[in-house]
């Protein structure tokens, strides 16, 4: 079974042939992988920048953004049936469970000792099949197919919009997202239906498709003149130039919320903070409910604006996709 891995021993990535996908057990469901989505995670792990193989492995199988369709259904599997199509969750739980990941809070892991797939300690999806448990598994409607790809960098956003919420004060009317990345379009898309007033700021020229496709959606582009401030600002480029610069755009009573990562020592602005009742916030990862927020918004968002944000390549067309980002946002392989 041919899989896309990182070989620790030869500090390189490489296609190889792996082990065939083990039969399930009681609770877990085999999957046959449709799609998978490269993103700069992958892109990083690819420099071995970070990331870690499974225990007892030199390597570890990329990929954590994947469309799958089950292909053979475990013992006491009780919601998923041969031929469904699902979305996986990339974080499991550590192990004794700290009582975040008792509650389904994977994402809030107070030990640090979780698992992800295709990141950390555990195998990822960029392979022709996989064994998961039914319970880290989201059904996927068929009206969603095209898209449902979507749904890992989704769930993120998701994440930091409902995090942006609960920490407003009042009710937000505006945003600002840095970035116009996969994630920062998402961002830009999900909030636009939700009614808020978007600006994303990015340093894409004015005659970048990126720039058009947010334009058909009705959002505002700036790339060289600071927006008006807003009561939303999300950093989703993961530069340090534009972290600091969008500190500045933040509305009174306004959230700034950090998606993206950038190696930074953030000034915050205490006496500002303090007067304006600001808030400042970081997000990582996403629970079941943001994933089943994201599947919610993928059926929302106008198809066209999704469907703008997806190149897809072969299987093994994957050395141009991992080296450098592609003008299309999102670049999805076919495993199949």
């Amino acid at each position: 079974m041919r899989a896309l891995c990182l070989d620790y021993e030869l500090r390189t990535l490489v296609e190889r042939e792996v082990s065939p996908a083990q039969p399930p057990s009681s609770g877990e469901v085999l999957l046959r992988i449709e799609e998978i989505g490269v993103c700069a995670t992958d892109r990083e792990l690819a420099r071995f920048r970070f990331g870690v193989p499974p225990e007892g492995d030199s390597y570890l199988i990329l990929g954590h953004e994947a469309l799958a369709q089950v292909e053979w259904v475990g013992a006491d599997v009780t919601t998923l049936h041969r031929g469904d199509w699902v979305t996986p969750l990339i974080r499991r739980n550590c192990a004794p469970q700290c009582g975040s990941c008792v509650t389904g809070r994977r994402d809030l892991c107070e030990t640090g000792q979780y698992f992800e797939r295709g990141i950390n300690r555990a195998h990822g999806y960029f392979t022709e099949c996989v064994t998961d448990p039914e319970a880290d598994l989201l059904p996927v409607p068929e009206s969603l197919l095209d898209v449902a790809v979507l749904a890992e960098p989704l769930s993120v956003v998701e994440k930091a919009i409902e995090t942006a919420f609960r920490c407003h004060p009042l009710t937000p009317r505006t945003a600002i997202i840095t970035g116009a990345g996969p994630v920062g379009l998402l961002a830009a898309f999900a909030l636009q239906v939700r009614g808020l007033a978007v600006t994303v700021v990015s340093k894409e020229p004015e005659d970048h498709p990126r720039v058009a496709l947010l334009r058909r959606a009705g959002v505002v582009y700036m790339r060289s003149q600071a927006p008006p401030p807003a009561d939303i600002v999300m950093e989703a480029s993961g530069a340090a130039e534009a972290t600091l610069a969008a500190l500045e755009w933040i509305a009174p009573h306004g959230v700034f919320i950090l998606i993206g990562a950038p190696e930074l020592d953030l000034p915050v602005p205490a006496l500002r903070m303090i007067l304006e009742n600001l808030t400042v916030a970081g997000v990582v990862n996403a629970a079941r409910q943001h994933f089943e927020a994201a599947l919610y918004d993928l059926g929302n968002i106008p198809r066209p604006w999704l469907e703008s944000l997806i190149e897809r390549r072969p299987f093994d067309a994957w050395r141009d996709s991992l080296a450098a980002p592609a003008i299309t946002p999102k670049t999805v392989h076919r495993v199949r």
